[in-house]
């Protein structure tokens, strides 16, 4: 797959010295931020449909005030 990516001069220094620390090329500065990203959204929509689901399950709730009495905070 070939794809183009336009940035400004400020971002293209940045990513030059991106690649030149890690001794990296575009495309795989490209791969790994793309599959960071999907399974970072990956993980977070799991993380929520985990919250949610034990949430259906026992829908109490607590405010910020009786989390930090019951806390002795």
């Amino acid at each position: 797959m070939t794809f183009e990516i336009n940035l400004n001069d400020e971002d293209t220094a940045t990513l030059q010295r991106y690649m030149k620390d890690r001794n990296m090329t575009v495309s795989e500065v490209a791969r790994q931020a793309i599959l960071e990203m999907i399974f970072d959204d990956d993980a977070d929509l799991a993380a929520y449909n985990k919250a949610m689901e034990e949430y259906r399950k026992d829908p109490t709730t607590y405010s910020f005030e009786e989390v930090c009495k019951e806390l002795g905070i």
